[in-house]
């Protein structure tokens, strides 16, 4: 698996797929943007100097973490290459997940919930007739992805 991981070029031959930047920018962009208008408006609007403080340090941290991570979005999306051989989804942390054509060629979207109490729910890809699910946290279209396994011979289950 030479190739893949944190810093390191995708394989050789392999349709890359990122996640989409300007869906996070559109998400990110808004909930800092809604933060920052609650921070001006808390600190202009508070009776006291405490609300003052408590306004501008509640709102002021989240202002830093929406945007931090915004930042650590856009430096190190999230990618899926597809090849031939297999669908390898790449984390921000390096962590590699495989979906092998040994196992089967025909590729499903499917919905899970993010955890056993969760309302959440995300994006996978499966082998048709497999446990393995894949799943694609991020921003990722489901046309795009349909459209790079497809070039490299993967069918969908449609």
């Amino acid at each position: 698996m030479g190739g893949v991981g944190p810093g390191k070029a995708p394989d050789p031959g392999s349709i890359v797929v990122a996640e989409s930047r300007w869906q996070a920018g559109i998400l990110f962009g808004l909930l800092v943007s809604a933060f920052a208008v609650a921070l001006a408006r808390g600190v202009a609007g508070a009776r006291s100097t405490a609300g003052q403080v408590g306004a501008a340090v509640f709102c002021g941290a989240l202002v830093v973490a929406f945007t931090s991570g915004w930042i650590v979005i856009i430096r190190r999306p999230v990618r899926l290459e597809v090849t031939e051989d297999a669908v390898r989804f790449v984390q921000r942390n390096g962590h590699v997940s495989i979906l092998s054509r040994q196992q089967g060629d025909e590729l499903r979207f499917v919905k899970r919930h993010s955890g056993a109490l969760s309302r959440v729910w995300t994006l996978g890809l499966t082998i048709a007739g497999t446990d393995t699910v894949m799943v694609l946290p991020g921003f990722f279209s489901p046309s795009v992805v349909r459209q790079a396994c497809r070039a490299r011979g993967w069918r969908f289950d449609d």
